[in-house]
């Protein structure tokens, strides 16, 4: 005795259980879809949409950071006169020849 129903198509036969996995597939691949359609349909038309100036704000970063490092190299200068500059770049170059004639001799 034969369990399967077939189905009374001249061209397609096969087992029902097929069948009925493939139109379950087929439906619930619909239902997905249009589940999705309506999320999205819901989702642009209750919401508003955010966006962001990601350029402009990336600039107005950089501005703010090189106005910053502006102020504080025109802050931080050890020297108070160019007199005391030269004198100490007159002690680093004596220091410097120094060592480097100790290093000859040794």
């Amino acid at each position: 005795m034969n369990t399967y129903i077939y189905l009374q198509h001249p061209i397609i036969e096969m087992p029902s259980f097929v069948f009925d996995i493939i139109l379950n597939i087929v439906l619930s691949i619909i239902f997905i879809y249009f589940m999705q359609y309506g999320w999205n349909y819901l989702k642009d038309t209750c919401t508003t949409k955010k966006t962001k100036d990601v350029v402009n704000t990336q600039i107005k970063k950089y501005k703010d950071m090189f106005e910053k490092l502006q102020i504080s190299k025109q802050e931080a200068s050890p020297f108070q006169t160019e007199d005391e500059k030269q004198s100490m770049n007159i002690e680093l170059l004596e220091y410097v020849n120094q060592e480097l004639a100790l290093r000859t001799t040794r």
